[in-house]
């Protein structure tokens, strides 16, 4: 499940709100968050528009391998542009947008 929308939306809460609903009901799931992948995996990238596709193809990987591995993976990242948001979709994600509390 990818958890989009504006910086301070509410994705990171709600993601971590489905995510504790899930491991409560017995499921394995792994939470990425945007802002720590960036301090990690994506340290190295900016924020322009190619940096931006990178860092979300980057965590798409991440994602599917860690879906290939039986894992409920849950993505709380912004992703602004409309088109990043229907390469997200096109690659087999479920886009949820949330809007600012």
């Amino acid at each position: 499940l990818w958890f989009t929308g504006l910086s301070g939306a509410g994705k990171s809460t709600l993601a971590a709100a489905v995510e504790d609903a899930l491991v409560a009901a017995g499921h394995h799931t792994y939470l990425l968050d945007g802002d720590r992948v960036r301090q990690g995996l994506n340290a190295d990238l900016g924020f322009g528009e190619l940096d931006r596709r990178e860092n979300l193809r980057r965590i798409g990987e991440v994602a599917r391998t860690l879906a290939a591995a039986g894992l409920i993976v849950l993505v709380a990242c912004i992703a602004p542009s409309a088109a990043d948001r229907a390469r997200t979709r096109d690659a087999g994600f479920d886009v949820h947008l949330t809007k600012p509390v």
